[in-house]
């Protein structure tokens, strides 16, 4: 994928500002109004010091005349900052729109990439470039619309003034201008590779953060905190270092462009002692040029340090924009239509697969049938291809060759959604959101009544250690459902997939976890929730297996044996026999 550039973000942030085109529109027309009564306060306050001066002595009228300008004046500030308020207050209102939006649909697009786009990437790190990214299209917007904009119209504003006033004044603020946005554009955006040299090692800070954080566990059963307090650190070290050399940088930008604006106002207050010299300009033309020097260099001032931010904030949703236009792995085909199950007949044809990173295909030219309602069990040692088969009969990864067939409709042309929800899946590790015990029961049938949850938590065998949690089936589990054993997960997902009812069931080593006893009786639930459903078992327990219809053998993506369990181990010198006869407790 082609590296992200400026346009992109700004393509992607328009997207969706565009949608409120006319609310902008009004935010800009209510900046020219603003920039109207600000150019026009200080020409009251020159009339009042103008009559001031030219009075040879106090004069009633005189005081009652400048006193109505100086509060004419203030009042047109007033008028001037409360329609600035409004402009901001409605482009905060578009801002949260967008920002909502983005998120929203950013969110949407990670939840459907592919496996593969998951697998490389820390969990940490792309929901930082997420949030990061949300918090730069607030950033953009603002420097656009309150900073830029404004800027740029106040001063065509003064420029016009100021030529009727002054010509000489005029230009001379005009030449100064330019060449000091030019300095500050032109070094500012030299620091974007900086920021984002800072912002990558704030990734991978972040990363690992949530890594360790989530692994912890692991830390702790190898008393390994030293060594990730070691590896965190030198990642900070190496954030410190950046972040520092972009501070100094930044400050150097900043110090250039105060000695300009300094130079610039030298120049400008020497041409205005000048024409008054000659009488060409009054006292009171000494306070509309303080007054608009004052407006004008507090907006220069903050237009350096306003382009540094919205370089950083285009460098920061840079990589939130990576990940939204960055392609699907598997994606629906356009004419794509609803899966329909009928029988529940799985075919591979010829199927070749191979993963991104590896070097050799998984599958090569494997075929197999399973008919309408057969309990299938895979078999083998680790890395034969077991899990990829459930992977790809979902469509988490795509085939290279061949095809996949349920009931006779090829599952690339069929919705993702609709093949997934034709299928219930209990996982060796089974994953639990940190929600209660109901609402990951009731995940793959979010409609189910409290009645229907209990239900198959019985069945499961799960009611029995739910019903003793303080808060029973409101327990909150966890993140990733850690407060649960393994056993309790797997009766749990078990419970998730009798109430989920589909037609096809995958069985991935869902009885590993459990005990001899718990095992027991939900050889039971798994019986009733196999009947009638074609299934597939991956397991090592015999007691899981040996009822299948039909087993087979997989190693390095070929199908060795098949038949029952009693006909495989009738066969002399098999592969299958040669497991059993190695099992121990009931394990292959």
């Amino acid at each position: 994928m082609p590296k992200i550039r400026h346009r992109d973000v700004l393509a992607f942030v328009t997207r969706y500002a565009r949608i409120h085109a006319w609310a902008l529109v009004l935010v800009v027309s209510l900046s020219v109004v603003s920039t109207g009564f600000f150019l026009l306060q200080p020409f009251f306050y020159r009339e009042a010091i103008d009559a001031i001066a030219s009075a040879a002595q106090p004069d009633p009228a005189v005081f009652r005349f400048a006193l109505w300008q100086f509060v004419i004046g203030v009042g047109v500030a007033m008028a001037a900052f409360g329609i600035e308020q409004v402009g901001g207050l409605l482009l905060g209102k578009v801002e949260t729109k967008v920002m909502r939006r983005a998120h929203a649909d950013v969110f949407a697009i990670v939840q459907r990439h592919a496996m593969g786009f998951h697998a490389s990437q820390f969990a940490g790190s792309t929901s930082r470039k997420i949030t990061r990214g949300t918090d730069a299209i607030e950033g953009i917007l603002d420097k656009i619309f309150l900073n830029f904009l404004p800027t740029i119209i106040l001063m065509i504003g003064f420029m016009v003034v100021l030529s009727l006033l002054a010509l000489p004044i005029a230009l001379a603020m005009f030449l100064g201008m330019i060449v000091y946005a030019a300095f500050s554009v032109g070094m500012n955006l030299s620091l974007t590779r900086m920021y984002n040299w800072v912002d990558s090692q704030d990734t991978r800070v972040t990363g690992n953060l949530v890594d360790a954080i989530s692994s912890n566990a692991l830390v702790k059963s190898f008393a390994a905190e030293p060594r990730e307090d070691q590896r965190h650190g030198s990642l900070l070290q190496e954030w410190e270092r950046r972040q520092w050399l972009a501070w100094v940088a930044s400050t150097g930008v900043t110090l250039v462009q105060y000695i300009l604006l300094l130079l610039i106002e030298l120049v400008v207050f020497v041409l205005a002692v000048w024409l008054w010299y000659r009488g060409e300009f009054t006292p009171g033309g000494f306070i509309i040029l303080i007054f608009y020097m004052g407006q004008l260099w507090g907006r220069l001032w903050d237009f350096g340090r306003n382009v540094r931010e919205y370089i950083r904030s285009v460098s920061r949703g840079e990589e939130m924009v990576e990940v939204a236009l960055k392609p699907l792995g598997v994606r629906d085909a356009p004419h794509a239509r609803p899966l329909v199950v009928r029988t529940g007949a799985v075919r591979f044809e010829n199927v070749l697969f191979q993963y991104e990173q590896a070097s050799q295909p998984v599958f090569e030219q494997f075929s197999v049938a399973i008919r309408p309602g057969e309990r299938i069990a895979l078999v083998g040692h680790s890395g034969g291809g077991k899990s990829t088969f459930v992977k790809l009969l979902m469509r988490l990864y795509d085939v290279q060759e061949g095809r996949i067939l349920i009931d006779d409709q090829h599952i690339t042309d069929v919705t993702q959604e609709s093949l997934r929800n034709a299928v219930a899946l209990v996982p060796q590790d089974p994953v639990l959101f940190h929600r209660s015990i109901a609402e990951n029961i009731a995940y793959g049938s979010p409609g189910a009544s409290r009645e229907q949850i209990e239900r198959a938590a019985r069945l499961a065998h799960a009611h029995e250690f739910i019903s003793v949690l303080p808060k029973g089936y409101e327990t909150l589990v966890g993140e990733r459902g850690v407060k649960l054993s393994g056993g309790e997960r797997q009766r749990v997902a078990i419970a998730r997939a009798l109430l989920a009812d589909k037609p096809i069931l995958v069985l991935d080593e869902a009885t590993s976890s459990l005990d001899s006893l718990s095992e027991q009786y939900i050889q039971e639930a798994l019986a009733r929730l196999m009947k009638g459903r074609t299934s597939i078992v991956i397991a090592h327990r015999l007691s899981t297996i040996k009822q299948a219809d039909r087993i087979l053998v997989i190693d390095r993506g070929q199908i060795l044996e098949e038949g029952t369990h009693a006909a495989l181990l009738a066969k002399e010198g098999g592969i299958y026999r040669h497991l059993f006869e190695l099992q121990a407790g009931g394990f292959i």
